[in-house]
Protein backbone atom coordinates (compact mmCIF):
# COMPACT_ATOMS: atom_id res chain seq x y z
CA UNK A 1 0.00 0.00 0.00
CA UNK A 2 1.20 3.45 -0.90
CA UNK A 3 -0.28 6.41 0.96
CA UNK A 4 -1.36 9.24 -1.30
CA UNK A 5 -2.57 11.61 1.43
CA UNK A 6 -4.40 11.89 4.72
CA UNK A 7 -8.05 12.90 4.61
CA UNK A 8 -10.56 14.11 7.20
CA UNK A 9 -11.82 10.54 7.59
CA UNK A 10 -8.72 8.43 7.06
CA UNK A 11 -6.06 7.65 4.47
CA UNK A 12 -6.31 7.93 0.68
CA UNK A 13 -4.17 5.31 -1.05
CA UNK A 14 -2.39 5.74 -4.36
CA UNK A 15 -4.52 2.99 -5.93
CA UNK A 16 -7.70 5.00 -5.21
CA UNK A 17 -8.85 3.05 -2.15
CA UNK A 18 -9.68 4.80 1.10
CA UNK A 19 -8.96 3.45 4.59
CA UNK A 20 -11.27 4.86 7.26
CA UNK A 21 -9.49 5.70 10.49
CA UNK A 22 -10.39 7.40 13.76
CA UNK A 23 -6.73 7.80 14.74
CA UNK A 24 -3.60 7.82 12.61
CA UNK A 25 -0.20 7.42 14.24
CA UNK A 26 2.58 8.54 11.95
CA UNK A 27 6.13 7.38 12.40
CA UNK A 28 9.22 7.52 10.25
CA UNK A 29 10.63 4.30 11.63
CA UNK A 30 13.55 3.54 13.85
CA UNK A 31 16.87 4.42 12.25
CA UNK A 32 19.85 2.52 13.66
CA UNK A 33 23.30 4.05 13.52
CA UNK A 34 26.73 2.49 13.70
CA UNK A 35 28.53 3.15 17.00
CA UNK A 36 26.62 6.29 17.88
CA UNK A 37 26.83 7.89 14.43
CA UNK A 38 30.17 9.49 15.32
CA UNK A 39 32.86 10.18 12.77
CA UNK A 40 35.88 7.90 13.20
CA UNK A 41 39.31 8.14 11.62
CA UNK A 42 42.38 5.92 11.78
CA UNK A 43 45.68 7.64 10.96
CA UNK A 44 43.71 10.56 9.52
CA UNK A 45 41.62 8.38 7.19
CA UNK A 46 37.83 8.33 7.72
CA UNK A 47 36.42 4.94 8.71
CA UNK A 48 33.61 3.46 6.64
CA UNK A 49 32.26 0.75 8.93
CA UNK A 50 30.47 -0.94 6.02
CA UNK A 51 33.91 -1.81 4.64
CA UNK A 52 35.09 -3.44 7.87
CA UNK A 53 34.66 -7.01 9.05
CA UNK A 54 33.31 -7.71 12.51
CA UNK A 55 35.67 -9.43 14.89
CA UNK A 56 33.48 -11.77 17.01
CA UNK A 57 30.66 -9.21 16.78
CA UNK A 58 32.56 -6.82 19.06
CA UNK A 59 35.49 -5.35 17.11
CA UNK A 60 36.13 -4.04 13.61
CA UNK A 61 38.91 -5.00 11.21
CA UNK A 62 41.58 -2.35 10.94
CA UNK A 63 40.24 -0.30 13.87
CA UNK A 64 42.70 -0.32 16.80
CA UNK A 65 41.64 -0.41 20.45
CA UNK A 66 37.92 -0.33 19.79
CA UNK A 67 35.06 -2.60 20.73
CA UNK A 68 31.35 -1.93 20.87
CA UNK A 69 28.44 -3.66 22.47
CA UNK A 70 25.34 -4.61 20.51
CA UNK A 71 23.07 -7.02 22.33
CA UNK A 72 21.24 -10.04 21.02
CA UNK A 73 18.31 -9.63 18.67
CA UNK A 74 16.79 -12.87 19.95
CA UNK A 75 17.60 -12.81 23.69
CA UNK A 76 18.27 -10.41 26.53
CA UNK A 77 20.46 -7.51 25.49
CA UNK A 78 22.39 -7.66 28.74
CA UNK A 79 23.44 -11.30 28.23
CA UNK A 80 25.65 -10.23 25.36
CA UNK A 81 26.73 -6.97 26.95
CA UNK A 82 27.99 -8.90 29.98
CA UNK A 83 29.93 -11.32 27.77
CA UNK A 84 31.47 -8.42 25.86
CA UNK A 85 32.52 -6.73 29.12
CA UNK A 86 34.18 -9.97 30.27
CA UNK A 87 35.95 -10.26 26.91
CA UNK A 88 37.20 -6.66 27.11
CA UNK A 89 38.54 -7.22 30.64
CA UNK A 90 40.31 -10.38 29.45
CA UNK A 91 41.74 -8.44 26.50
CA UNK A 92 42.93 -5.54 28.67
CA UNK A 93 44.53 -7.93 31.16
CA UNK A 94 46.31 -9.69 28.29
CA UNK A 95 47.58 -6.35 26.99
CA UNK A 96 48.83 -5.42 30.47
CA UNK A 97 50.51 -8.81 30.88
CA UNK A 98 52.19 -8.60 27.45
CA UNK A 99 53.00 -4.90 27.87
CA UNK A 100 51.24 -3.94 24.65
CA UNK A 101 49.13 -0.83 24.18
CA UNK A 102 47.43 -1.45 20.83
CA UNK A 103 45.30 -4.34 19.61
CA UNK A 104 43.87 -4.37 16.10
CA UNK A 105 41.78 -7.07 14.43
CA UNK A 106 43.31 -7.67 10.99
CA UNK A 107 42.29 -10.04 8.21
CA UNK A 108 45.00 -12.49 7.29
CA UNK A 109 45.56 -12.88 3.53
CA UNK A 110 44.15 -16.43 3.55
CA UNK A 111 40.72 -15.19 4.74
CA UNK A 112 40.56 -11.87 2.88
CA UNK A 113 38.35 -13.37 0.16
CA UNK A 114 35.89 -15.18 2.45
CA UNK A 115 32.18 -14.91 1.72
CA UNK A 116 30.61 -11.63 2.83
CA UNK A 117 27.51 -11.96 4.97
CA UNK A 118 25.35 -9.27 6.61
CA UNK A 119 26.24 -8.33 10.17
CA UNK A 120 22.89 -9.69 11.42
CA UNK A 121 21.21 -12.56 9.59
CA UNK A 122 17.67 -13.95 9.73
CA UNK A 123 16.06 -10.86 11.20
CA UNK A 124 13.64 -9.27 8.76
CA UNK A 125 12.55 -6.09 10.57
CA UNK A 126 12.61 -3.09 8.25
CA UNK A 127 14.76 -0.97 10.56
CA UNK A 128 17.44 -3.67 10.53
CA UNK A 129 17.20 -4.35 6.80
CA UNK A 130 17.63 -0.62 6.05
CA UNK A 131 20.78 -0.49 8.18
CA UNK A 132 22.57 -3.66 7.03
CA UNK A 133 24.43 -1.99 4.12
CA UNK A 134 25.98 0.49 6.58
CA UNK A 135 27.10 -2.03 9.19
CA UNK A 136 30.26 -4.14 9.22
CA UNK A 137 30.12 -7.39 7.31
CA UNK A 138 30.65 -10.79 8.84
CA UNK A 139 32.49 -13.66 7.28
CA UNK A 140 31.85 -17.36 7.06
CA UNK A 141 34.34 -18.42 9.75
CA UNK A 142 35.58 -17.52 13.21
CA UNK A 143 36.57 -15.04 14.40
CA UNK A 144 34.87 -12.95 11.70
CA UNK A 145 31.30 -13.86 12.66
CA UNK A 146 28.49 -12.32 14.68
CA UNK A 147 26.53 -15.45 15.62
CA UNK A 148 23.88 -14.01 17.97
CA UNK A 149 23.80 -17.26 19.99
CA UNK A 150 24.49 -16.98 23.71
CA UNK A 151 25.42 -20.64 24.14
CA UNK A 152 28.11 -20.32 21.46
CA UNK A 153 29.42 -16.91 22.44
CA UNK A 154 29.58 -17.78 26.14
CA UNK A 155 32.23 -20.36 25.28
CA UNK A 156 34.03 -18.30 22.64
CA UNK A 157 34.19 -14.87 24.26
CA UNK A 158 35.18 -16.37 27.60
CA UNK A 159 37.67 -18.96 26.37
CA UNK A 160 38.93 -18.39 22.82
CA UNK A 161 42.64 -17.60 22.69
CA UNK A 162 43.39 -13.94 22.24
CA UNK A 163 46.57 -14.74 20.32
CA UNK A 164 44.44 -16.10 17.46
CA UNK A 165 46.28 -14.65 14.46
CA UNK A 166 43.51 -12.11 13.86
CA UNK A 167 44.23 -9.83 16.83
CA UNK A 168 47.53 -8.04 16.29
CA UNK A 169 49.13 -6.69 19.46
CA UNK A 170 51.67 -3.90 19.09
CA UNK A 171 53.47 -0.95 20.64
CA UNK A 172 53.85 1.67 17.94
CA UNK A 173 56.55 4.30 18.41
Amino acid sequence: MVIETFTDTGIALANGDHLKADIIVTATGLQLVTVGDMDFAVDGEPVDFSQTWTYRGVGYSGIPNMVSSFGYINASWTLRSDLICEFVCRLLNHMRDTKTCVVTPLLRPEVANMARRPWIEDFSSGYMARMMPLLPRQGDREPWTNPQRFSHEKKVLRNAPLEDGALVFSNPA
